[in-house]
């Protein structure tokens, strides 16, 4: 009797891990240093719907021109059908052309 329990319990877990739903992708790894638009394509590509919190430089810099430096997903869920998750990408960009967070001292003589 207890060989058919430990058999039945067996089958029982088994069956159960054969339907837990797949373990979401964490959005946020490796994302940081990386191209805004790339990772925003990533993200959309998944099911995701992608605010953006620019948080540094020029926002009207193209995403491709801009790095990024975070992702957040508040509800820590992956999307699903009929689901709507929102994830906010922390983007930086440069302040001016050719600048990537850094500064410079120029000197004109004329």
């Amino acid at each position: 009797m207890s060989r058919c329990l430990a058999v039945l319990a067996g089958a029982v877990a088994v069956s159960v891990v054969g339907y837990a739903p797949a373990a979401a992708a964490d959005p946020s790894s490796s994302a940081n240093g990386r191209s805004a638009s790339t990772v925003v394509d990533d993200l959309e590509s998944q099911g995701y719907n992608v605010q953006i919190n620019w948080v540094n430089g020029f926002d009207t810099k193209p995403l491709s021109d801009c790095w990024v430096t975070g992702v957040n997903n508040p509800g820590d869920t992956a999307p699903t059908d009929g689901t709507f998750t929102t994830v906010y990408v922390d983007v930086s960009c440069p302040n001016g052309d050719g600048d990537r967070g850094s500064f410079g001292i120029g000197v004109g003589i004329g």
